[in-house]
């Protein structure tokens, strides 16, 4: 099961191609001299490597014989997988390495009412746990069994939903709707119990799934048909946990940084703030009393100018925006501009 690969060629070219395209995206902004984490790459690498050993490794030659097979390919399809496609960023990655034309139609897709209902991160969430119930407590599991071009559908499915929920929470490429960190992480508290108590419900029927299919195989090693979907189903619940403990620990990590960053930018704001108020004082001021009346109507400007959370978030949002309308406009600093203004691009490319 560790060690057997089966010739499925649809599935190697399909991860192939999207290796391929990523490492070409890299290879394009090295070559002009711009940065790109190595991380990035490394994690993009590591989501497909996930998904080639899902549809091409021992697990996939028993997902059809064995429930637990299809319950440990239904999680590294669905719920490990995703978490390093989202860190790879690919769509940041094709945002500065397409050419003009393409880059203006991605940016309008990005901005498209259908991205903008797909990447709200409830959507993905409500998905995510209808998929997980209405599959296995219909008849729909069996009938995938049967029909192998609705099993490959399914698998499709299960990456995509996965990729729809953990894209927004935890990826690293722009997205309309982006919740907080706070909100990103009450949705994890939510959804992981939902996820638990559905294991826990396969975990405890005396149903077989699919029963008339296992039983047509004939199948005379292993455990039982029960036995082996509970394992199956216990499976599910433990990887679960262990998944979202991840998911958590990556998420408070991109929370840290994020308030680092914004700590680091308050300080710029305020020695700003402290050298005009130096250069006023040495200036001509008529009278003391003069300057502490010039002083605090300007921190009372100062304070009706500060944003709360909520409008800072806007802020943040827009301004990523710009930058994406930067680049459908192509306006990509070239080599004989200053090189503040270079590092000021690649700093809104990997700020995010």
């Amino acid at each position: 099961m560790l060690l057997h690969v089966s010739p499925e060629p649809g599935p190697l070219l399909l991860v192939a191609l999207m290796a391929g395209l990523y490492l070409f995206g890299v290879s394009r902004l090295t070559d002009r001299g711009d940065a790109w984490n190595r991380w990035r790459t490394a994690s993009w690498l590591a989501g497909l490597l996930v998904v080639a050993y899902a549809l091409v490794g021992g697990i996939a030659a028993y997902d059809t014989a064995l429930f637990s097979a299809h319950a440990v390919q239904h999680m590294l399809l669905g719920t490990v997988a995703p978490i390093p496609l989202a860190l790879g960023a690919p769509v940041t990655l094709a945002l500065r390495a397409l050419p003009l034309r393409s880059r203006r139609l991605l940016v309008k897709v990005l901005h498209s009412r259908v991205a903008r209902v797909l990447t709200f991160p409830l959507v993905g969430f409500a998905v995510f746990i209808v998929s997980l119930y209405g599959l296995y407590f219909t008849g729909l599991y069996e009938t995938s069994m049967r029909h192998p071009a609705l099993h490959t559908l399914l698998h499709v499915h299960f990456l995509a939903i996965g990729c729809l929920f953990y894209w927004p929470i935890i990826g690293l490429d722009p997205v309309p709707g982006r919740l907080p960190y706070w909100g990103r992480l009450i949705l994890l508290f939510v959804t992981f119990p939902l996820h638990a108590l559905w294991a826990l419900a396969m975990f405890t029927t005396n149903e077989v799934f699919a029963a008339d299919w296992y039983s047509a195989l004939g199948r005379t090693w292993g455990s039982s048909l029960l036995s082996d979907q509970q394992t199956g189903a216990g499976l599910m619940w433990a990887a679960g946990e262990l998944v979202g403990a991840m998911v958590f620990v990556a998420l408070f990590v991109q929370w840290s940084r994020a308030d680092g960053r914004e700590a680091a930018r308050e300080d710029r704001r305020l020695d700003r703030l402290r050298g005009s108020a130096t250069d006023q004082v040495r200036g001509d001021v008529p009278d003391a009393t003069g300057t502490k009346q010039e002083a605090d109507r300007e921190t009372e400007q100062e304070r009706q100018r500060q944003p709360d959370p909520e409008a800072e978030l806007v802020a943040r949002e827009a301004a990523y925006n710009a930058w994406l309308a930067r680049l459908a406009a192509n306006d990509t600093p070239s080599p004989q501009q200053p090189a503040t203004i270079r590092n000021r691009a690649r700093g809104a490319g990997q700020g995010r």
